[in-house]
């Protein structure tokens, strides 16, 4: 494990007001964490009252205090060691505050995975950080993807039946049956 990381951050100007983030370099160490599972590099990161709130195919988790993170991240280091986390994790946006990036990859060589972190910073450190994850995207008409609309449709049946029929109606004015192909895991290539 390498050697607890400085906060990442650069000063934009002479006599900046606050500390400006350098937000690519703060994704690539963010990278660097996960690939190598390395729990103190990471909680270097926060900030000793900071707060972290992460959803798991839909379970919440919020955790309070750099000791609640140690725990629950701890624990999600030692899953990505177990099963071999590999991923990618992409900038989207940032600001003075926010850092955004995307992630996708999985365990032990599946790429299916998705998700979405925003992290909120204060002089330097992580204050909030909220985590979105998809542990498996699959086309909306694989069986998978027809058992969790069933889910949705059980859950939450009048919005899932607005959406079906708001859904209908405009592909009854575009003329197409609707239907679409989801490979989010498979690359595009170009012409």
């Amino acid at each position: 494990m390498s050697a607890t990381p400085a906060p990442i951050t650069t000063a934009a100007e002479p006599n900046p007001p606050a500390t400006t983030i350098d937000a690519a370099a703060f994704v690539a160490a963010a990278q660097r964490i996960t690939d190598e599972a390395a729990l103190e590099d990471a909680l270097a990161l926060f900030h000793p009252d900071c707060v972290a709130e992460w959803i798991f195919d839909g379970l919440y988790e919020r955790h309070e205090g750099i000791d609640a993170i140690r725990r629950a991240l701890g624990a999600t280091m030692d899953v990505f060691r177990d099963h071999r986390m590999a991923g990618r994790k992409i900038l989207e946006c940032h600001d003075e505050q926010t850092i955004v990036n995307t992630w996708r990859g999985g365990f032990r060589g599946d790429d299916r995975q998705f998700g979405t972190e925003i992290w909120t910073l204060r002089e330097g450190l992580v204050v909030h950080h909220q985590m979105y994850i998809y542990l498996r995207l699959v086309p909306r008409w694989s069986m998978t993807g027809i058992l969790r609309q069933l889910r949705i449709l059980l859950t939450s049946p009048r919005i899932a039946t607005s959406q079906l029929k708001h859904e209908a109606v405009r592909s009854a004015i575009a003329g197409d049956t609707g239907r679409r192909t989801f490979r989010p895991w498979r690359r595009v290539r170009s012409a």
